[in-house]
């Protein structure tokens, strides 16, 4: 493992519509670790990844990414520096249907200014890195679950970014897929040096992370029973 500060959260508290969500919350994580937070829905796991890539403004406290203040981004440069800094991973993938495989795991780089070959070629190595190199031409909309979810991980590791953000992604699969893409997910701070944060209800899903903490009331704290 790396020892820079991918992640340095200190007294993040978030309230929306009146409602504290976070309260206080410190988290620190290297590069190329991985870490799980547990917690039931409505807990705050969601508010916690939005406030971690500044989707959602803090009441209080700081977010550093890779030593870059989150809060501190304008509207204009936050967009581009999460398309470089942060990949997301989502709970039913969010892949667009209609679009293939290599063209959904390109759209960032696309969207980022790279020249479609090296985009597509960037996308179709990820794919096959992940195990998908035989759907990379099939239209999302028709793949399994599980390629889903690894063909949203190769879309979120194809900016090569410094922190990746889970959210649920094991949520829509049934046990079998859950235990692969947990294996594929959790294998991605070693393999490609990203740290890895994972919000999650499932403990079977959390158990794989390097680190397990507990949202509860709106804090955070380390946990070893998980």
């Amino acid at each position: 493992m790396g020892s820079s500060p991918a992640l340095d959260v200190r007294g993040l508290s978030c309230a929306v519509g009146g409602r504290v969500l976070l309260r206080d919350v410190d988290l620190t994580a290297r590069s190329g670790e991985s870490l799980a937070v547990m917690g039931p829905s409505g807990s705050g796991k969601s508010t916690l990844l939005a406030c971690l890539a500044g989707l959602l403004p803090a009441t209080a406290g700081t977010v550093q990414v890779c030593g870059t203040d989150v809060g501190a981004l304008r509207a204009g440069k936050a967009a581009a520096w999460r398309l470089r800094t942060i990949g997301f991973v989502y709970q039913f993938g969010e892949l667009l249907p209609e679009l293939s495989a290599v063209e959904n795991a390109a759209l960032p780089l696309l969207i980022g200014g790279t020249g479609r070959r090296t985009a597509y070629a960037t996308a179709e190595r990820l794919l096959a890195e992940l195990g998908v190199a035989e759907v990379a031409d099939s239209p999302a909309g028709v793949l399994s679950g599980g390629e889903r979810q690894r063909v949203a991980v190769a879309r979120a590791l194809s900016t090569r970014p410094p922190l990746i953000l889970a959210d649920e992604p094991t949520g829509a699969l049934d046990e079998q897929a859950t235990d692969d893409v947990c294996a594929l997910l959790y294998e991605l701070p070693r393999r490609y040096g990203t740290t890895l944060l994972t919000v999650t209800h499932n403990p079977s899903v959390a158990h794989w992370a390097d680190r397990r903490l507990v949202l509860r009331g709106g804090r955070l704290s380390e946990s070893a029973d998980v």
